[in-house]
This record gives structure tokens, C-alpha cells and sequence, in this order.
């Protein structure tokens, strides 16, 4: 017989012939445990094929015989009406090719590849260790979960962890590696587990890092650099660190008895001086950090004084010492309040505390007072006045060496004499006055000549003279200054004069009111009346006056504001080299100058306006070119000139999203396009208002004008505007709203797989889909309906019913089947009595007379379950119910309860009532009684 079908299959190999069709799983992948349906697209009746498992046969079928494979699987069911194969419980062995070979009445092959996997779960993340020292440490995550995972990542809080630098990804993503962790890696970190139908993530897990201490630092409050003996100071210290630093003082790098972040000094005094150090420790890292302070303590100056060593003598030696109680770190000796200096007549010992003179002098008279001080004080003594004994010395006679003509002059006269000279005037040796001041009469031109004063000290014995040499003079007048014709250009000559009336004996140049003097570029003439410039500079520029003068008079001139004609230098143009068609351009052009230049404006070496600004009318492409401006100065008579070049551009318009007559459908390719008028110069693309880059199957063309999706998913549902630029313009696109349409999956159906006949079913179908799926139901192939409810007619056989999902835009359908039975209906259920009068010790009989199937029966009193006792027994079957001995207690509501798989049916309610008896009854009512009974039994017994 194998002999025989093998060669009969071989022949049907051979007949020409092929038609084609397509083979869809409801799911794929799939969740192990899950049932999978493969179905014909493009049905055509099979009179002779085989279902394959990759090599093995599952079924083979030929003239209406259906022989199994050996190697045909449990839980794998085929329908040979629709030659759908069925896997129920699905495991990971289901996965691989599964094959339809038709060979009747046309040969052909159809294959699909099920793809089984476990679901995601049990996703665990494992650390090496949490407690770790920034630095030191490594830490390692393992990631572990069942399922089929295929994709592992990490995150850091609400940040991907990505591998690079102490950041290592390991055995694809499931090891993470951190080394030499520092304080910002404490997490949390969490494992994230992807496959094709499912995610997990795990617990997130905190690490716990020690660091420092570090930025150690030490406060002092109040902060000063010096404190006074008997100040309170406060040093604090302070450290970055994890766990909290303890902390330790030294003084001198001498241990304290201090463990604690502050330390507080009291009381100080001088010796409390030095430096002060905190040590900051950390118990977990093992490490520590110092930094260190110097604290200075001075006691203040209490008291300063001027002590003699004798009386001043004149060109005697004479000392004076300064006393001072407390330290010092300097000693100042002043005279009449200024500070005095060691020089050739008097020194310093002691660290300044004496001061010595050498020859006493009349000069060193004076109020002496010496200071002392240090970090926290000063103090000064009382003065000493010291007054020298001398004279007469120094005799001066003052008043002026020339005075104006027609002027009265006073002479004084002065010596350095104790006690004070008596004073005579003499002019040409003659005696003319006597007193320490000589007023003249007004004087004449010939009175120019010496005066004399002597003064005589009538307890010294001594004289001594002085005189003064006076000239009469004509006051200076009419000072001007004059520069001609000239014009003060930059970089050439120029000359400015100086004219006065009167005894001129010297004139002077000022510049800004600051006296002048001559260099390698500027001179001035022998009597300095001219004064030349070779050449003349900006730095020149500014209020020029002369001074005229002799010894009795002086005057100014008016200031000559000299401004230095320059330019133009350094022409600049500002504006856009880049402009828009049928827009405006301004240009500004400035040149430094002065005075201020006159502009010229060239398009193309044609003159085309005047002025600093120049805005061109409405742009055409004609407009581009160079853009030239002309500076001239009037004055030097120069000009200088610069140039842009203008390139002008249509501005962008018109940006729009075109996705063609596309359908954006999942897993297939798609491209938008960004279509733009104007020069574009730049296009770049955006997802809901963010930048997009090519990632993740996103590219874009060259010029960025085509975005091309390789293949689509449904993370690439968004809004996507292009935009487009140039150097003159941008525009956006309005947003295109990309919707992928997907589907139809995961087709279910919900009903019933059991009915009884003549009832009515409802069945709904469902299939996650974009657009809205449409549904067609059959019943045994044949098509009974539209829509995603489905109402039976009035059952009466069993089959099964597939809804299949179409999808017009993806042009995908998927289909769900469930197989209903059909059984008998149970159409009538009652319980009969066998008394009409139920009597009270008197046996009952109950039975459940049911019309139909049923599976089960049983009974209720009083709508609780009805059990057997010692006077109430069951029949085998249960149908019915025998009481053999009644009592009053036995009232009640009974019914009986047929069942089938499908629903369960009562009886109407039986209610008993057990009835008493007169226990005086004649001997005749109760033999009639007796008698009727023995004629009822035979019928009773052949009723039940």
C-alpha cells in the first residue's frame, strides 16, 4: 500500500499545471503558549497536497482520505474543508518553515516562517556592589531575564547609559561596567529587556559612593589679618565629603585636643600667635586633606613720649629719645608735623628710638614728636619744641629783583637770630631806612641798583648783611598769536607767532594750558617767537598759547584752537553682500576725515547717488555687481574710495511636505519630499518640532531635499515640516501629519464555542488596525455576513465560524476562527407526583420527567441542594425522589435541575404538603381505602 501511494503521489507531481497563492499567519511572531492559525489566501480547493514541518510531513490528503505524517506534531490541528492548520500551546520547537504543497488540481508551493518566542519576564539587575569609593572602585551590573530577549540597555535615572570612556557595554548590552566611579555615578540604574512582543524592565538600584574630603577650607570670623591682643576669633573648617568628614585641629603643627569642624580662641594674647591647621578625615575612603591658616596676635602701643638728653646748643651735638611702652614694629620722628629723614646732620639709632644731631643748626628748631606703631595700634607723643640759641646767621633781604616803573617796593629783611636782630636800610650806601621792612616811594627808571640791610644781634655782638639786586622795567602787553594764511593740513608744514608790546625778555608755547618744549619735529624760533611744525600730526591738535614776560609783568594770549585737516582715511562700507529679488539694500559708507568727506555712490563704475547712505530701489537680478563709494576731502584735496559685491537671490516661498500618491504603511518604505521656491540654499527636516536626524532607518538625499523612511514603524507617527533657506530668507512648511497604517493583528473573536439548538448567537470580532479593519464572517467557507458583530440565525447544526479582517489601505487581512457546537435542547423539564394527597407516614414517590438531552440532574428544596437521608433515597439516574416514610417536616418547594453543557433547566416549583390522618377511621373506610390502593398498585407500578 506505501508502494502503491508513493506512486501515486509521484504522478501527481507530474501534472502540468500551477496556480498561485499565500499563506498568513494570525500572529507572527508569537508568544509561546499562544494558538497560531495559518491560512490560504487565495483559496482554491486542494484535492491532493501535504502541510510540511520544515522537511517532515505533518498531513497529506488525496481523494477526500487525510493521512497524518509521522512526524506529524501534538497540538497541531488541520481543517481539510479550508486546509487551515492550527497550532494550539505554541513552543519555541513550533518556530521554523511551514510549507502547503498543492498538487492537485494545479501544483504550487506556498511557505511561511513562524517565528515562536518566549516573552519577556523575570528581568533581574544584579550589581557586583553598592557600597564603592569615588576612584577606587568598579562596579559591574549584570542584566538577566527569561524570555527570548533580544535588545538589553541601561538608563541612569531618566538618561540612557551610552559606552564610552569609564563606561563599558558588554555580551550585548546585558553587562554594564563602570570603573573608577565617581560621586555622580549613584544612579538609580535600571535594566530595560526588548523583544519582538514584549519589554521588562528590572528594579532600579541606588549605589551608594564615599568621596573626599576635597575643597577643604578654612573661615576665620571676624576675618582680618592682624588681631589685637584680646580678640575672640572663630576658625571653622569645611570639606566636601561622603560619608561627613571628622575633623582634627594643630597649632604649629602640634596636636590640639580639638575634634570638631570649628575652634573658638579666647582671650588672646601675643603668643597665641602661629599657624593653625585642620585635618579633615573620611572613615570609608581612607583618605584625608589639610589646609592651614596663620593666625597673628599683637598687643597695642600704651603709651609714647619725647625725652631730651640736654639743652640745644648751636653746633653742639644734641639727642632726643622716644620711649614707648608695648611692642613696636616701627618708630617715625616728625618735625612741626612732617615726617623727618636721616641725612648729613642728623641720624638714627636704636631702631629709630633716638635721633641724634650732629652740630645742632638754627634749622632745627621745630616742634620734634616722634610715633610709634604696630599691626593693631599707633600712638604718638606730645610735641617737644626745640628752640636753638644762635645769630645773627642767615641775614636775607626779600623783595623783587625788577619791578614795573612808577612802582612802590618793599624790601624785608630777616636773620636767624635769638634773641632778634636790629635791622638798617642802605641804597647804594647810603642809609635810607631803619626796621626789618624798607617801602620805596614810587620809582623812577634810574632807581634800578642795590639795597642793603644789615642786621646787628646787640647780645651776640655779631652783624650781618644782605642785599638785593632791583632793575625797573615797562610791563609786557598786546600778546597775540597769529599763523597767517596757512591751512593745518595733516603730514605738512605749518607755523604759528607769538607778537607782544612791551620789555619783552621771554615768551613761552603752551599747549592744553602745558608748557611746551621742542623735539626732532617741533621747534621753535632763537627768541621762541615762532613756533614750526615739519610736519604737522593729529596729535597736535588742540588750544595753542603764547606767554610773554619779563621780571615785573607777564600776559597769556587767547588760546588758537588748532584742528588738522586729514583724510579721508580708512573708507569702510557697511551692508549685505548677499540681497533679495524685489527687496530694498542699504548701504552706509564712512571714512575718517575732516573735515567731514563728501560721498559719492557707483554701481558698476556708473555713478548712482551722494551721500553716507546709499539704499538701492527694489531688486532685480540686473542690481547685482559691485557696489563702489568715493570719500573726498575739500581741504587736502584727497579722496579714497571702497567697494562690496552685491550677488542677489530669490527669497524662499511656497515650502511645502509632499508625500505623493504614497500610503504610509508599516514595515514598507516611504519618502517625503520638501518642495520649496526661491534659491535654496539649505533644507533641514523636523518631528514635532524637533530636529531630525538620519538615524534608526531615517536618511535624507543629498541635498536634504527627499527624507526617505527604509522601513516604516509606528514610533514614526508625528507632524514633519521642512525648512527651507537662504542667505536672504526661511521659511517653514506646514506640518505633514504622518499616520502609519498598520494591520490588521491580532484578529480575535468573542463567543461562545457551545449553544443549544434553535438559539441564537452573537459573535464579535476585533483586530488591531489603521485604518478601521472590515470584517466578512463564514460559516464552513461559506460567507454569512459583513461587520464586526455577527448574529446567527436560529442554531441547528455545528461548524465553525472565521471572521476575517481586511485592511483596504494596507491590503492586509487577517482571519480568527471558532468552532461551535451544537447540541440538543432540553424543551421541557417537570416534576410528577405519585399522590394526589400526601400523607403524613405515608411513603412519596418524585419523578423528574425531562424532554431532551441532558447530562446531569439533580435536586432543590426550597432552592438548596436536596440531600438523601434515612427516609429520603435517589434513584440511580436521580430521576426520582422517594420519600418512605413522610413527616410535616418534608414541606416545601421542589424542583428538579436538568443540565446539558450549555445552560441548566428547573422544573416548574412542586409543592409538598404532608397531610395528617383521623386515627378513628372506621374499619370500612379503611378496608374501601386498602381495597382501592391494591387496584391503583398494578397501574402506579407500570407508570414508573
Amino acid at each position: 500500500m506505501g508502494h502503491k501511494l508513493l506512486a501515486f503521489f509521484f504522478t501527481l507531481i507530474c501534472i502540468p499545471g500551477l496556480f498561485a497563492f499565500t499563506l498568513d499567519a494570525s500572529k507572527n511572531p508569537v508568544a509561546v503558549g499562544s494558538n497560531v492559525t495559518i491560512t490560504v489566501n487565495d483559496f482554491i480547493p486542494i484535492t491532493v497536497g501535504s502541510w510540511l514541518y520544515e522537511s517532515s510531513i505533518l498531513f497529506m490528503w488525496y481523494s477526500g482520505d487525510l493521512i497524518s505524517g509521522s512526524n506529524q506534531q501534538a497540538g497541531i490541528e488541520f481543517n481539510i474543508t479550508t486546509f487551515q492548520l492550527t497550532l494550539s500551546s505554541v513552543t519555541l520547537k513550533s518556530s521554523g518553515k511551514y510549507a502547503l504543497d498543492a498538487l492537485r488540481p494545479n501544483k504550487t508551493r506556498a511557505e511561511i516562517t513562524l517565528d515562536v518566542q518566549e516573552p519577556v519576564s523575570n528581568v533581574t539587575a544584579d550589581v557586583s556592589m553598592t557600597n564603592l569609593v569615588e576612584f577606587n572602585d568598579t562596579v559591574s551590573f549584570t542584566c538577566n531575564a527569561s524570555g527570548t530577549p533580544l535588545w538589553f540597555s541601561w538608563q541612569n535615572g531618566s538618561s540612557a547609559v551610552t559606552a564610552g570612556g569609564r563606561v563599558q557595554l558588554n555580551n550585548n548590552g546585558r553587562n554594564l561596567v563602570i570603573s573608577g566611579v565617581t560621586r555622580y555615578d549613584e544612579g538609580p540604574f535600571q535594566c530595560i529587556v526588548k523583544n519582538n512582543i514584549s519589554n521588562g524592565d528590572s528594579i532600579q538600584k541606588n549605589l551608594t559612593i564615599s568621596y573626599g574630603p576635597s575643597n577643604l577650607r578654612i573661615t576665620a570670623s571676624p576675618e582680618k589679618m592682624v588681631y589685637a591682643s584680646g580678640s575672640a576669633i572663630s576658625l571653622s573648617c569645611s570639606a566636601d565629603s561622603k560619608p561627613s568628614a571628622s575633623f582634627y585641629w594643630m597649632y604649629n603643627g602640634n596636636l590640639l585636643n580639638v575634634n570638631s569642624w570649628s575652634y573658638n580662641l579666647t582671650d588672646t594674647t601675643q603668643n597665641r600667635t602661629g599657624l593653625y591647621t585642620c585635618v579633615a578625615q573620611n572613615a570609608v575612603t581612607l583618605r584625608y586633606a589639610e589646609v592651614s591658616k596663620t593666625i597673628r596676635i599683637v598687643d597695642p602701643i600704651s603709651a609714647v613720649s619725647v625725652n631730651p638728653s640736654g639743652s640745644p646748643v648751636e653746633d653742639m651735638p644734641f639727642n632726643l629719645s622716644c620711649n614707648v611702652v608695648g611692642p613696636v614694629d616701627s618708630i617715625q620722628w616728625l618735625k612741626n608735623g612732617m615726617d623727618l629723614y636721616a641725612d648729613n646732620t642728623i641720624t638714627f639709632f636704636n631702631g629709630n628710638s633716638t635721633l641724634s644731631f650732629k652740630k645742632m643748626a638754627l634749622t632745627d628748631d621745630g616742634l620734634y614728636t616722634c610715633a610709634a606703631s604696630n599691626a593693631v595700634s599707633n600712638n604718638k607723643s606730645q610735641a617737644y619744641n626745640l628752640m636753638v640759641n644762635y645769630g645773627p646767621v642767615n641775614t636775607t633781604a626779600t623783595g623783587p629783583d625788577v619791578v614795573a616803573e612808577g612802582s612802590n617796593v618793599t624790601f624785608t629783611c630777616s636773620s636767624v637770630s635769638r634773641p632778634q636782630s636790629q635791622y638798617s636800610w642802605y641804597f647804594n650806601d647810603s642809609m635810607v631806612a631803619v626796621g626789618s621792612v624798607y617801602v620805596t616811594a614810587a620809582l623812577p627808571r634810574n632807581h634800578s641798583g642795590q639795597y642793603t640791610c644789615m642786621a646787628f644781634n646787640n647780645i651776640t655782638g655779631i652783624s650781618s648783611t644782605a642785599s638785593v639786586q632791583l632793575t625797573v622795567l615797562a610791563p609786557v602787553s598786546n600778546v597775540m598769536v597769529n599763523m597767517d594764511n596757512q591751512q593745518p593740513i595733516f603730514n605738512q608744514t605749518f607755523t604759528l607767532t607769538c607778537t607782544a608790546s612791551g620789555d619783552v625778555e621771554h615768551i613761552q608755547w603752551m599747549k592744553n594750558s602745558v608748557k611746551m618744549s621742542d623735539d626732532s619735529r617741533i621747534t621753535f624760533s632763537k627768541n621762541n617767537s615762532v613756533l614750526n611744525f615739519n610736519p604737522l600730526f593729529l596729535s597736535d591738535e588742540g588750544p595753542y598759547e603764547c606767554e610773554a614776560s619779563n621780571a615785573v609783568s607777564n600776559m597769556t594770549s587767547l588760546a588758537y584752537d588748532l584742528k588738522v585737516s586729514y583724510g579721508p582715511w580708512n573708507i569702510t562700507i557697511s551692508g549685505p553682500a548677499v540681497g533679495a529679488v524685489g527687496q530694498n539694500v542699504t548701504f552706509n559708507c564712512s571714512a575718517n576725515s575732516y573735515p567731514t568727506s563728501q560721498y559719492s555712490w557707483f554701481h558698476n563704475s556708473s555713478m548712482v547717488g551722494n551721500g553716507s547712505v546709499y539704499v538701492t530701489a527694489a531688486l532685480s537680478l540686473t542690481n547685482s555687481g559691485q557696489y563702489t563709494c568715493m570719500a573726498f576731502n575739500h581741504i587736502t584735496g584727497s579722496s579714497s574710495n571702497a567697494s562690496v559685491q552685491l550677488t542677489l537671490k530669490y527669497p524662499v516661498s511656497h515650502v511645502i511636505v509632499n508625500a505623493g500618491n504614497q500610503s504610509p504603511i508599516f514595515s514598507q518604505p516611504f519618502t517625503l519630499t520638501c518642495a520649496a521656491s526661491g534659491d535654496v540654499e539649505h533644507i533641514y527636516w523636523m518631528k514635532n518640532g524637533m530636529l531630525l536626524y538620519p538615524e534608526n532607518g531615517i536618511t535624507f538625499s543629498i541635498d536634504n531635499s527627499t527624507l526617505r523612511f527604509q522601513n516604516l514603524s509606528l514610533n514614526d507617527d508625528g507632524h514633519y515640516q521642512c525648512v527651507a533657506s537662504n542667505a536672504v530668507s526661511n521659511m517653514t512648511s506646514l506640518a505633514y501629519d504622518l499616520m502609519i497604517n498598520y494591520g490588521p493583528w491580532n484578529t480575535t473573536i468573542k463567543g461562545p464555542i457551545m449553544a443549544e439548538t434553535g438559539s441564537i448567537v452573537n459573535f464579535s470580532c476585533t483586530a488591531d488596525s489603521r485604518p478601521q479593519s472590515q470584517y466578512s464572517w463564514f460559516y464552513n467557507s461559506s460567507k454569512v455576513g459583513n461587520g464586526s458583530v455577527y448574529v446567527t440565525n436560529p442554531l441547528t447544526n455545528s461548524g465553525q465560524y472565521t471572521c476575517i479582517a481586511f485592511n483596504h489601505i494596507t491590503d492586509s487581512s487577517s482571519n480568527a476562527s471558532v468552532q461551535l457546537t451544537v447540541i440538543d435542547a432540553i424543551t421541557a423539564v417537570e416534576v410528577i407526583s405519585d399522590t394526589l394527597n400526601p400523607l403524613a407516614t405515608q411513603s412519596l414517590k418524585l419523578k423528574c420527567d425531562v424532554k431532551g438531552h441532558y447530562d446531569t440532574l439533580h435536586w432543590l428544596r426550597n432552592n438548596q441542594s436536596f440531600q438523601s437521608s434515612d427516609r429520603v433515597t435517589f434513584s440511580a439516574d436521580n430521576t426520582t425522589v422517594t420519600f418512605t416514610y413522610l413527616k410535616t417536616a418534608d414541606d416545601g418547594i421542589y424542583q428538579c435541575v436538568a443540565a446539558n453543557p450549555v445552560k441548566q433547566h428547573a422544573s416548574n416549583p412542586y409543592n409538598l404538603v404532608v397531610n395528617y390522618y383521623n386515627a378513628a377511621v372506621s374499619v370500612q373506610a379503611s378496608v374501601v381505602m386498602t381495597a382501592l390502593l391494591a387496584l391503583l398498585l398494578p397501574v402506579l407500578e407500570e407508570w414508573l
